[in-house]
């Protein structure tokens, strides 16, 4: 019977885990769950058989991990054996499958389990994402698979796509598609599981969706009994059997399968019609889960065109810095540098004198070079409360994971700041990543567009506002657009430059002024000194600091006499960048707030 049909009538059961349980049979014998399809098939067909034995009716290949990088990790290195050695060991997986099911006395459906790659494989620029994906899918397509179920992924992205290619050449394929996500129905990558199922509900070349992994029955439960779901597809909920732990080295998940039965008893009653396990589910949690579907008919669901609409988000509620940006008047921005240690009263007290002397807004590093200094989000709170002004913190990708991210946002907002400056971050020195390790979950791309995600499913009616970082110094101007626009794209509200000494600078501004539709804050860092001039044209990549302007200054001229040279150039800067810049972003040097008042003055 085609999937199709037997779904109009009836609850399809699934297997449960193959990775954890394979680990529970085989522990301490080192061994690699997708290896055994070629060295111990026997083993993989066992696991099916259980699982067939436990009730399931559609079993998931073993073959979640099966990418390129696995091949890279087992050592092989000639691009053309890893190809080889993947083509066989999906067929394998396959292969082992159908073994498995024909054994059985009832028709069982087979996927192909395809996860996601990991991002590290496409370090490598000569690898194409969508190429690796389509390669799998062919493998699979060519050992005879039909059904193709995509899990664990953070967005819809790649799936759509595929979705497609898979309809091309195999018009009556079953394409599945579940997101992992966490406590909250958020992705990794930042979108809401409500969101993503309203995504996926227009698209017509997949022909079920869900969630699996990352959470228990208890905890999806939760999250599937706030949303909606369509009847242009299936409903598949996979979750895990409870939350690991460490027992003598073995990772221990709960044994509670009866328990893990009745909330997905529950989740059914919601309009689940494809159910299973993820980690830490066996044989056992399917068996109970048999009992209670046996009978059961799918539940009706929305019809699509009941759909809401979606609400359209406030980024100036409480943002009286982006008011004024996005109303055409020139804005100034000011960073100061977080202390090295404890003390934050120059920070404070320079945040006074700038509000004072018409600053809109205060920035604050996060970390620059990957030195450690206090943190920006927490400081940028202290001086909001202190001297009632705007703040923009930088917020690096490079020190926190996902979870420590999407906490500084929680925090944040709850704080009051609405403003932020993303950064990827400096890479951590060479001589220190034995002992500092960098993380990297994100870079300015991505955060933003997790930032954006999160605006429009928790801060819709006060969002933050953020802005990206701008290079003019990089040769291919084109290229540095490019990727401006995807940041614009991921919700970029401006951009602030490198300091901006140059002619050809103030070109390249207006160059990119042209060709996008974006505000552009230009950068401006007084030179004090010559030692200063000379270290910033020398030892500061991205900063063009022409000979003339050096010229300018010598060895012997007094502190005074050099600050009022810095005060002229970058009033002259500022004149020639009136007809160009949405505003200014300055940069104090050495900590002399009197200095760039002085200039905030002279406006």
């Amino acid at each position: 019977m085609y999937i199709k049909d037997y779904l109009k009538e009836n609850i399809l059961l699934t297997d449960g885990a193959m990775g954890t349980y394979f680990e529970e049979l085989n522990f301490d014998k080192g061994r690699v769950c997708e290896e055994c399809n070629i060295t111990d098939p026997d083993l993989i067909k066992q696991i099916h058989l259980r699982y067939i034995k436990s009730g399931a009716r559609l079993i998931r290949t073993n073959s979640f991990a099966l990418n390129r990088q696995f091949a890279i990790d087992r050592r092989i290195d000639d691009k053309l054996a890893q190809e080889s050695y993947l083509r066989t060991s999906v067929k394998k997986a396959y292969e082992i499958a159908r073994e498995a099911a024909d054994e059985s006395e009832n028709e069982i459906y087979i996927a192909a389990d395809i996860g996601p790659i990991p991002k590290k494989l496409f370090e490598d620029e000569s690898l194409d994402k969508m190429s690796e994906y389509r390669f799998i899918v062919d493998a699979f397509l060519d050992a005879g698979a039909c059904i193709f179920n995509f899990e664990t992924f953070g967005s819809a992205k790649e799936v759509k796509e595929l979705a497609v290619y898979i309809k091309e050449k195999c018009p009556t394929a079953f394409v599945m598609l579940s997101f992992a996500t966490n406590r909250m129905g958020y992705t990794t990558k930042g979108h809401s599981l409500k969101r993503l199922l309203e995504e996926v509900s227009q698209i017509k070349e997949i022909d079920s969706v869900g969630c699996n992994c990352l959470i228990g029955a208890s905890h999806m439960y939760d999250i599937l009994k706030n949303l909606e779901f369509y009847d242009t597809q299936s409903l598949q909920v996979l979750p895990n059997s409870g939350y690991p732990d460490i027992v003598r080295g073995k990772t221990v998940y709960s044994d509670s399968s009866e328990w893990f039965a009745k909330k997905l008893e529950q989740i059914i009653d919601l309009g689940a019609d494809i159910v299973g396990g993820c980690c830490g589910t066996s044989p056992k949690h399917i068996e109970a889960l048999a009992k209670i579907i046996k009978g059961k008919k799918p539940v009706a669901k929305a019809l699509i065109s009941q759909k809401s609409e979606e609400k359209c988000v406030n980024k100036t509620r409480n943002n009286e810095f982006l008011r004024k940006l996005e109303a055409g008047k020139k804005v100034i921005a000011v960073e100061l540098d977080p202390p090295f240690d404890q003390n934050a009263e120059k920070v404070v007290e320079g945040a006074f004198k700038l509000k004072k002397h018409g600053a809109d807004i205060i920035t604050i590093a996060d970390s620059p070079l990957a030195r450690a200094r206090a943190d920006s989000v927490l400081l940028a709170s202290k001086v909001a409360s202190m001297v009632d002004i705007d703040v923009m913190p930088h917020i690096a990708c490079r020190d926190r994971n996902k979870i420590s991210m999407h906490s500084v946002l929680l925090g944040a907002h709850i704080n009051g700041i609405r403003n932020f400056m993303v950064v990827t971050g400096d890479p951590v020195p060479t001589a220190e990543r034995e002992e500092t390790k960098a993380v990297f979950d994100f870079n300015s791309v991505s955060f933003m567009e997790y930032i954006n995600q999160i605006n429009k499913d928790m801060f819709t009616d006060d969002a933050f506002a953020y802005g990206g970082a701008l290079n003019q110094g990089r040769k291919n101007v084109d290229k540095n657009i490019e990727r401006m626009q995807k940041k614009i794209d991921a919700g970029a509200s401006w951009f602030l430059t490198q300091p901006i000494y140059s002619e050809e600078d103030i070109e390249t501004i207006k160059y990119i002024k042209e060709k996008t539709d974006t505000k552009i804050l230009c950068g401006l860092m007084p030179l004090v000194s010559y030692k200063n001039a000379v270290f910033i044209k020398n030892e500061m990549p991205g900063i063009d600091v022409p000979d003339e302007v050096v010229a300018l200054y010598n060895p012997d001229i007094s502190k005074q006499e050099a600050q009022d040279i810095a005060v002229k150039i970058t009033k002259d800067i500022m004149k020639k960048l009136e007809s160009i810049a949405d505003g200014y972003y300055f940069m104090v040097p050495f900590n002399r707030v009197m200095l760039i008042c002085d200039i905030l003055d002279s406006m």
